[in-house]
């Protein structure tokens, strides 16, 4: 995971929690996304957080801003990351 991976934009994917966590939740196995999202926002940590899905999948939460040493665009919001293949969700 790079910083500058998270600054490009084409990596990027801007979406509301409400709409975000239902939809996905379903897609990875992860029955209750909305509130792992909701209380790593409240309490985030510098190392993220790795959830493990029913469907062979994993994805990590984390706030770029307290992940790297650089500040990026809407970086204090709380981010899907599932690795450099797919998009970044910036979940607002």
């Amino acid at each position: 995971m790079n910083v500058n991976w998270f600054k490009n934009p084409d990596n990027i994917v801007y979406a509301p929690l409400d709409s975000f966590a239902d939809n996905f939740a379903k897609e990875t196995g992860i029955p209750d996304l909305k509130n792992e999202i909701i209380a790593f926002r409240d309490n985030p940590t510098a190392e993220g957080k790795l959830l493990k899905g029913l469907k062979r999948t994993s994805l990590k939460l984390l706030v770029p801003n307290l992940t790297f040493d650089e500040k990026i665009e809407m970086g204090d919001n709380v981010f899907v990351y599932m690795g450099e293949n797919y998009d970044a969700y910036c979940i607002y």
